[in-house]
């Protein structure tokens, strides 16, 4: 049996076509039509900077409402039709406040929306009141050049706040020494709120800096100024290792005296050395004898011999010290040139009478001399190490030639030995002759035997 195909006539063919476009038109309802592409754009320039105080007033409930106590609301408009000029996205507002330059967001910050359906697109914020509009962009969906800042809705009664903040620093800050000079620079800055007056007569002051100059005494609301001032440090700083001190500043709000927070700034030292306190003594000795003449050079003293004592004190650390003198139980009262020494200084004392060698000394065999050196160094007694000298006497029972067995050098000995010298040689030679003279008288008797 033969199958037969029935082909689709014209009227099936505009039927499927219509059916696609039927399709196609349900697409795009669903998904919608492609979005414009957002951009960004200013504020007119000729809206700021303003305060919502000084702008035209219109307090909407539908945009923000108020008035508010202590908050102003502040109202954006994007002009034109909106099929072209597009909506709202986002506005980005800058504002400088008491405490500096704050940047809000609509609609992302507490207190704020976007309107777009009173005609144009719409955004309001509510703020604290007193502050002032400085700058402002939006991201939009049309094709809009500005946005407008529309009106304000100030704040009812805002509360009145003056006030002054204080930040102080120093430089430099770290490792000074005494004499060397720290400037501080102080910054004041007007916070107060709910005012637009000013803040007048500022003076800042410190426990520690005179003289502290201001480059301007009258701020406005969310103004600020430098003032300096300087201080030279002094050893007692140096000696605490710090320098802390504080500040203050002081203003007029009309009769109403302003006080600013106190601020503190510490500033390190270098710390000094440790000090070196020490002395030291050189301690010599002269004998003088009588008979110098007839007795033996030999560097001893004798009973009835002087001996004089003279000394050399020298300053060996870092500082100056007062009140030198020499402790010298033995040689009695010393006398000294200099009694201050500064560092690396020195002066020549003597004692006031020379020792006379007596028995006591002649029975000791030497005399033995210990001084030390003293001086004074911030209240406290400074002692040098001692200096010992030993004088030998001669005939006594001491002899440094066998009792110093501590490695000393022993005193040279400078006598004269000539004649002990002499008499062994003459007897040496007088006892050859005679061995001599006998050996030849033995030879004769042999011959002669």
């Amino acid at each position: 049996m033969k199958r037969t195909i029935a082909r689709p006539g014209p009227a099936a063919a505009w039927a499927r076509l219509a059916a696609l476009v039927l399709l196609v038109g349900a697409v795009l309802l669903t998904n919608g039509a492609p979005a414009a592409a957002a951009s960004t754009i200013s504020i007119n320039p000729g809206n700021v900077p303003t305060t919502a105080a000084n702008f035209t007033q219109n307090c909407d409930p539908n945009l923000g409402g108020g008035p508010f106590a202590n908050e102003d609301v502040w109202v954006f408009n994007l002009p034109g039709n909106p099929q072209t000029s597009g909506t709202f996205q986002s506005v980005t507002a800058t504002f400088s406040t008491p405490g500096g330059p704050v940047t809000r967001t609509i609609p992302t910050d507490p207190n704020s929306a976007i309107v777009n359906n009173l005609g144009t697109s719409k955004a309001w914020i509510r703020l604290p009141a007193g502050w002032t509009l400085t700058g402002a962009t939006a991201v939009i969906s049309g094709t809009a050049d500005f946005f407008v800042l529309t009106h304000t809705c100030a704040a009812s009664n805002p509360q009145v706040n003056p006030k002054l903040a204080l930040t102080k620093t120093g430089s430099p800050a770290t490792h000074v020494k005494a004499g060397q000079t720290v400037t501080y620079t102080y910054t004041v800055t007007n916070q107060s709120t709910g005012t637009t007056d000013p803040i007048t007569n500022i003076t800042v002051t410190d426990d520690k800096v005179t003289g502290i100059t201001c480059q301007d005494t009258s701020l406005a609301p969310g103004e600020s100024t430098t003032c300096t001032g300087t201080y030279t440090v002094t050893e007692q700083d140096v000696k605490n290792g710090k320098i802390v001190n504080t500040a203050q500043a002081f203003g007029l709000f009309g009769e109403q005296t302003v006080p600013s927070n106190k601020a503190t700034f510490t500033v390190t030292t270098k710390p000094k050395p440790p000090a070196q306190v020490s002395l030291s003594i050189d301690k010599k000795a002269r004998v003088e004898s009588d008979c110098r003449h007839t007795c033996d050079n030999d560097g001893y003293a004798a009973k009835g011999d002087k001996i004089f004592y003279t000394y050399r004190v020298t300053n060996t650390g870092t500082v100056t010290i007062t009140d030198v003198a020499v402790d010298d139980p033995t040689a009695g009262p010393v006398v000294c040139n200099n009694t201050t020494l500064a560092p690396g200084t020195s002066t020549d004392c003597h004692a006031v009478n020379p020792h006379v060698v007596d028995w006591a000394d002649v029975k000791k065999g030497k005399v033995v001399n210990t001084a030390r050196a003293t001086g004074k160094y911030n209240g406290k007694t400074v002692v040098s190490d001692p200096d010992t000298v030993t004088i030998c006497i001669r005939d006594g029972k001491y002899d440094h030639r066998k009792h110093d067995k501590d490695g000393k050098k022993e005193l040279p000995v400078t006598g004269d030995r000539t004649a002990s010298t002499l008499s062994l040689g003459g007897g040496l030679l007088t006892a050859g002759a005679l061995m001599l003279g006998a050996t030849r008288l033995r030879r004769k008797d042999r011959i002669h035997a």
